[in-house]
């Protein structure tokens, strides 16, 4: 008989916002192929999409049930009276799930707070295991405050087990919490969509470098483009870069390559949506991620999925994602090493194998490989 697993997260795609939260959509459905999965996403929201967006189910099949809400994000200095509320919001659909899906036989969490602890004030109850996966990075926004830490506190020690997305996170939680059970399982990639292409694109005559993030301080873009400066000094017209996202720095960027002169070498596309996403990979002939910090790095997965070799910073998440089989790791806020980078690329000094990216990627991160560690991780509880 099929384990039911339901899904607690503050974090799920919205009509506003359809890539946030999209590796907990990943997970649901790949949980769904061994599991009976219902998703409780009581997503953090604005004003504007609590009081617009309907409340309602967004998908549904025989193996999984997906129920999206909104709320509004609490305030640093009353979150003990909001995370009261976020639990009784929690504590009244779970009541409803129960009445037509039936008692969950365990509940999986997705981010200490509010969700995880909602979750396990739940579980508690009913004597139902919690497992929780961390995602934040950098960990230290859950520790803020005294009453933060002290949820955090009583949230990791309180779930039967603790799943973080990369080594690095782990090493940030227990570095709070030395007791905390963990593990490390990293966000599965759906490998049936993002794959090569089935008729390989005509590539350009120059050498196409795409990057895809939100365009903020910490995904370091701004030292991309310093790169992209160094880098057209050296190799005149023979490479070309692709900007894919949005965000608020995105008028600073363009004005930032404007005034350096590299206008020319770039193109902002805007937001992009997953399918468009797909597309530019599939285009392009190297992936470029020049992040401050991240946790894990999803979309370096999805261009390794899809055959395409990869530049990232050394931040935390990708130095376990990168080896030297998919692609090449420098240093964090370092232009000149990723111009260095950049030209090795243009100068064919790196060989890669589109199908030996890909078949390391999977073996790491593809869906089967996912679906073997969860298991192992359940059936301890």
């Amino acid at each position: 008989m099929r384990k039911k697993i339901l899904i607690i997260t503050p974090w799920y795609p919205t009509p506003s916002l359809p890539v946030g939260g999209v590796f907990v959509q990943d997970q649901a459905r790949v949980l769904s192929k061994d599991y009976d999965v219902y998703v409780l996403a009581l997503v953090l929201t604005d004003w504007k999409e609590l009081f617009y967006r309907p409340n309602k189910s967004v998908e549904q099949n025989e193996n999984l049930k997906i129920s999206r809400f909104y709320t509004l994000p609490g305030m640093r200095f009353f979150y003990t009276l909001y995370f009261y509320f976020y639990r009784a919001q929690l504590e009244k659909k779970f009541a409803e799930v129960v009445s037509t899906w039936g008692k969950p036989d365990i509940i999986h969490a997705h981010i200490v707070l509010p969700a995880g602890a909602a979750a396990l004030k739940i579980g508690k109850a009913r004597k139902i295991p919690v497992v929780l996966t961390e995602h934040t990075e950098p960990f230290s926004l859950h520790l803020r405050t005294p009453v933060y830490r002290r949820l955090t506190r009583q949230t990791l020690l309180g779930v039967n087990k603790i799943i973080a997305v990369s080594p690095s996170l782990k090493k940030q939680v227990l570095e709070f919490e030395p007791k905390a059970s963990m593990e490390v399982i990293g966000n599965v990639i759906d490998d049936a969509f993002f794959a090569p292409a089935p008729v390989t694109p005509k590539q350009n005559s120059v050498l196409r470098f795409l990057t895809v993030a939100l365009l903020t301080e910490r995904k370091g873009i701004g030292y991309l483009l310093q790169a992209v400066k160094q880098l057209s000094q050296e190799t005149s017209g023979k490479f070309e870069v692709i900007i894919g996202g949005d965000g608020p720095l995105r008028s600073d960027l363009e004005r930032q390559a404007h005034n350096l002169g590299i206008m020319k070498y770039c193109r902002f596309t805007g937001a992009l949506d997953r399918l468009e996403v797909r597309d530019w990979i599939r285009q392009s002939d190297v992936f470029i991620l020049p992040s401050l910090g991240e946790t894990f790095g999803v979309v370096l997965l999805e261009a390794m999925m899809c055959g395409k070799p990869v530049i990232a910073t050394r931040c935390g998440g990708p130095e376990d994602l990168v080896t030297p089989e998919t692609g090449v790791l420098v240093d964090v806020a370092d232009s000149n090493a990723l111009a260095e980078a950049m030209s090795d690329f243009i100068k064919n000094a790196h060989k890669f194998n589109a199908q030996d990216v890909r078949d390391n990627a999977l073996e790491r991160y593809g869906q089967t490989a996912f679906l073997d560690k969860i298991a192992q991780l359940y059936g301890t509880l």
